[in-house]
């Protein structure tokens, strides 16, 4: 009897270990045009224009928790902008940082994670930007349209 409850103890221990060790689901794909907006765009075009020297050649786009890629209709307002706006799709993260896949240059991943309505006009939006070491690179846009056009009013770590 000793036996089978050591063995029955040991089996579920097993089986809880691969229970343990298995990958942790990926969160889902969100549905990109729900932040192709024109609030969006000012936010980003905002986050752009602080950035300080030595800006990066290339800026990579991305929605949601699970990195959704914006659509390339919207990638498309950011023509001729500097640094240019690329979708995440085109990024390839190595050593913490994220790289352009097809020239290898370095670039900043602005990950747009969620937007929440505080009042008709203003949203507050969390984002996370690459350039700066984990646990410190979450920010709170407060971004409102007040005069026909999306501007950054502050920002605040998360």
């Amino acid at each position: 009897m000793r036996r089978v409850i050591i063995a029955v103890g040991l089996g579920l221990a097993l089986a809880g270990s691969f229970w343990w060790l298995r990958p942790p689901a990926h969160p889902p794909l969100v549905n990109a045009s729900l932040y192709e907006t024109d609030m969006t765009e000012g936010l980003v075009r905002g986050i752009l224009s602080e950035l300080k020297p030595p800006v990066p050649p290339v800026c990579f786009l991305a929605f949601g928790e699970g990195f959704t890629p914006p659509s390339q209709t919207f990638i498309a307002r950011f023509a001729g902008n500097r640094p240019p706006v690329r979708s995440c799709v085109f990024a390839a993260s190595a050593l913490g940082k994220n790289f352009e896949v097809s020239t290898g240059r370095p670039g900043l991943m602005v990950h747009v994670i969620r937007c929440k309505k505080i009042i008709p006009g203003t949203f507050d939006v969390v984002v996370a930007l690459s350039n700066l070491p984990p646990g410190h690179d979450h920010f709170i846009y407060r971004v409102s349209n007040a005069t026909g056009e999306w501007k950054i009013q502050s920002r605040q770590p998360e």
